[in-house]
């Protein structure tokens, strides 16, 4: 298995993601701090960095620069408490693997550790693999998606990951905001809360299927809602997915609807 270093000042995340990883077999270090991190780091040269941003002393950014600076061929892992898209994009462009906040819960960041570490055991047991041209992410004027969705740590998950994907992401808080962003800036794909206050997803649907039948509509519920997402997909959506969302799903499903609007468009 693999060998993990986290750092964080957080002792009760540091502790129960060392228990759950070592529960996985692996092999796990702790640092509370930069300083002690970058140390241990030197130590041990993990193949995987769990890495707080916010960190007392040497900030994660600091950290993660002498990381990269040893040259070696490790995955950083950034763990936030705030959520910020721009800040995501900022540290995925500089080196780091993947962003997650510690809002969206241990499982979430469990579940990416697994996925990158199975991406990094495919890549050693196929010699082949780094010769392959690596898959360009799609371009973002290709790739316009508008979050709506009154959950802000729903907004900037979402946000984060599908900027990781390489699309440009704007988001809306609620129903008209969605309508006005819309006007403004038009999305080739809406992720579209259904349960929201005021003007709710259903409504803005019906008026964005409308206005834009052009833009494909993608419902967000909760499992209670599953009825009235189908109600929806009579009314225009071209699928709907529901919280937690599972973010490989997700990837697929806007990946298969962009590629059904290039070729209507060819």
């Amino acid at each position: 298995m693999a060998k993990i270093l986290i750092i964080d000042d957080d002792a009760i995340v540091r502790d129960a993601l060392m228990v759950f990883l070592t529960r996985s077999g692996h092999s796990v270090e702790i640092a509370a701090d930069g300083v002690n991190g970058l140390i241990v780091f030197k130590n041990c040269l993990p193949d995987l960095v769990i890495l707080d941003r916010d960190l007392p002393g040497l900030s994660g950014s600091e950290v993660m620069d002498g990381i990269l600076a040893t040259g070696q061929k490790t995955q950083i892992v950034i763990l936030t408490g705030y959520d910020n898209i721009e800040d995501a994009d900022h540290y995925l462009n500089s080196g780091a693997t993947a962003f997650l906040s510690k809002s969206d819960g241990l499982s979430n960041v469990l579940t990416e550790i697994d996925r990158l570490l199975g991406a990094a055991r495919q890549q050693a047991a196929d010699p082949g693999y780094e010769r392959a041209p690596a898959a360009e992410p799609p371009a973002p004027e290709a790739g316009r998606i508008l979050v709506a969705d009154d959950d802000e740590s729903v907004r900037a998950m979402l946000g984060r990951f599908l900027v990781s994907q390489g699309y440009a992401v704007f988001s809306a808080a609620d129903g008209d905001a969605a309508l006005a962003a819309v006007e403004k800036q038009i999305p080739d794909i809406v992720l579209l809360d259904i349960a929201m206050p005021a003007k709710d997803g259903v409504m803005v649907l019906k008026e964005l299927s409308e206005k834009r039948p052009d833009i494909g509509i993608l419902m967000i519920t909760g499992n209670e809602d599953e009825e009235t997402a189908r109600v929806c997909l009579r009314n225009g959506a071209f699928d709907y997915i529901t919280k937690p969302v599972n973010l490989d799903s997700l990837a697929t499903i806007v990946k298969a609807r962009l590629l059904v609007q290039q070729q209507k468009n060819t």
